[in-house]
């Protein structure tokens, strides 16, 4: 990927200088050891092209790609303060970070997403949509899952919550904290949604080991290989639009905010939470964390709400008949799932 990345780089300087990739060294060359200011100034242009347009991670890989080309044959080109390319970092209040409803929203708006011709790429996006949320996994983990991460659980009978086992296979950053691996899980929603599109595919002929990739794709040149972050992040932007949210503050990255709300708004522990957001829990308490324990920290995921919440008048409408019928009072809170509505119905109405 990095290859690819300076490649495709240092090809956009290229062609919007409309030089190759000797023309560069050449000019370099006949300066000495430096890119000559007039260059210099032309290759900020590109960059502050890509800026101005809201496309930062474009102008860093292209900023990165021709610094290194021209590195490897001993040139330098050194921007001074007043020239430098002014990144501007995306504001966090920028950031539409969905709630449960809009997470909903987003996986039943996949079905209705213009130009998908091929189910699995609905059923995919849905998929996608939930597991992330409900997992809370980094996006560059969700997509390297692969068939043995998930098989035990979905087949042949669905058993939620589904145990993930994150390894720093599958997240990196797991590398940069020392830990070997964490626990996190997938609800009935996200569980459901994820063995339909993984049947939808067996149906079409789709073969399984444990190292399949579990999100595949269904271009014209590639078929049944694991998804990049860039066909990630598309399906997250389209879903989103097709929903009626702004796309242009919403990505990846920002469903696994929503699983963090989630977990604040949760009666489990902090350490619990640390560990289920796959960070190393600070100080000594890592010590005393029991992250073996998969039926313990199954039991606290439990206790957090992942389900699709049902709209506030629909809320209101349960107390009021509550309050109507008492009768009825000690029948609904038998139900945990209504006794959850009607507790937090009665805080809003406080409120």
């Amino acid at each position: 990927m990095t290859r690819r990345n300076y490649l495709n780089g240092l090809n956009t300087i290229c062609r919007k200088l409309n030089l190759n990739p000797d023309q560069l060294l050449e000019l370099g060359r006949g300066n000495g050891d430096k890119v000559p200011r007039e260059l210099k100034l032309q290759i900020k242009d590109v960059l502050n092209d890509y800026v101005q347009n809201g496309k930062l991670g474009e102008a860093k890989k292209i900023n990165a790609a021709i610094r290194s080309f021209l590195e490897a044959h001993e040139l330098a080109i050194n921007f001074t303060h007043q020239e430098r390319i002014r990144y501007r970092r995306k504001k966090v209040a920028d950031e539409k970070i969905p709630s449960i409803q809009e997470v909903y929203s987003m996986a039943d708006a996949a079905d209705k997403v213009k130009g998908w011709r091929n189910p699995l790429k609905k059923l995919r996006a849905k998929a996608l949509i939930l597991c992330a949320f409900q997992s809370g996994v980094r996006p560059s983990c969700l997509i390297k899952w692969n068939y043995g991460l998930v098989k035990e659980s979905l087949f042949p009978t669905l058993k939620a919550p589904v145990p993930l086992r994150i390894t720093a296979k599958l997240d990196s950053k797991l590398l940069g904290y020392d830990l070997p691996y964490y626990y996190t899980f997938l609800g009935q929603e996200a569980a459901s949604a994820l063995k339909e599109y993984l049947e939808a595919r067996m149906n079409r002929g789709a073969k399984f080991d444990d190292d399949s990739p579990v999100f595949a794709t269904y271009g014209n040149n590639s078929q049944d290989t694991q998804v990049s972050y860039g066909d990630y992040f598309s399906v997250v932007k389209r879903v989103a639009k097709t929903a009626g949210i702004s796309p242009n503050h919403l990505w990846p990255h920002l469903l696994r905010k929503s699983f963090k709300k989630v977990l604040n708004r949760s009666s489990v522990d902090d350490d619990t939470r640390e560990a289920l957001m796959g960070h190393r829990i600070p100080g000594s308490r890592e010590n005393y964390f029991d992250r073996h324990d998969l039926g313990e920290v199954a039991n606290r995921y439990g206790q957090c709400n992942f389900t699709k919440e049902e709209p506030r008048e629909q809320r209101k409408g349960l107390l009021e008949e509550a309050k109507e019928r008492p009768e009825l009072v000690e029948e609904f809170f038998r139900n945990p799932r209504v006794r959850e509505l009607l507790q937090r119905a009665l805080r809003e109405s406080s409120d």
